[in-house]
């Protein structure tokens, strides 16, 4: 898989971005990731995926190199088919942000069910900064913060500190370096418990796509359903 390594440990497949120095996305690395993934959720011993960055860097956002020049659209068409896939998969995701997490990289932190980061990590979309918009990273950021936090950080460009990351919900936990895979473990073992995570893990992304009175209904179907689908014949 190119720019990307799947290990399964345990009851986890730890998918690590692997593009030095930086970890950059370009097409046939999101393809790879998107592989990943999929590959994980269609294991029946993984529960939970983790997702983070080889070296001191968890992900620095586009290539700019291999974007400038190869097809602009095709970069937009996989990174739309990652972040279209992450709600779907019936396993929870959890980002071990070890370090700066920019641009797209922080739009996968903001996809994620959990996110433990470390000190020192800066983490949001810097391409206001460059006098660019980042029209599909800005989506999970959006979903994931209030829009007055989100805005905060699309509009100037300027990356959120780790523990100004956690005060507006883009990270779980922020934790020492060393601290790290202690954390994820913890939240391993967490997020993993529940024998309904496939099912419910779906409805709450799903749900939390349509407007309140329209998942309430959702939501009345999904539980008439599950009542009667429990019932002995």
């Amino acid at each position: 898989m190119e720019g990307v390594r799947s290990d399964h440990t345990g009851i986890a497949a730890r998918i690590t971005l692997e593009n030095a120095p930086d970890n950059r996305l370009y097409p046939a690395m999101l393809e790879a990731l998107v592989g990943a993934l999929q590959d994980a959720d269609a294991n029946p011993d993984v529960k939970a995926v983790v997702l983070t960055g080889a070296g001191a860097v968890f992900c620095g956002g586009v290539d700019g190199q291999r974007l400038a020049e190869g097809d602009p659209s095709a970069f937009a068409t996989t990174l739309v088919k990652l972040f279209k896939l992450i709600p779907t998969l019936g396993v929870p995701v959890i980002a071990a942000v070890n370090g700066d997490a920019l641009m797209s990289g922080f739009s996968l932190v903001c996809a994620a069910d959990i996110a433990i980061g470390v000190e020192g990590a800066r983490l949001g979309t810097i391409e206001a900064s460059l006098g660019l918009w980042p029209t599909i990273a800005q989506v999970p950021v959006l979903h994931r913060l209030l829009p007055g936090h989100a805005l905060a950080n699309i509009l100037t460009g300027e990356p959120f500190s780790a523990q100004r990351a956690y005060e507006v919900g883009a990270l779980t936990k922020v934790v020492a370096a060393d601290e790290l895979e202690p954390e994820v473990e913890h939240w391993l073992t967490l997020s993993t418990r529940s024998k309904a995570l496939v099912r419910g893990r779906q409805s709450a992304h799903r749900l939390l796509s349509l407007p309140y009175a329209q998942a309430l209904d959702a939501s009345f179907e999904e539980f008439t359903t599950l009542f009667a689908t429990a019932r002995p014949a």
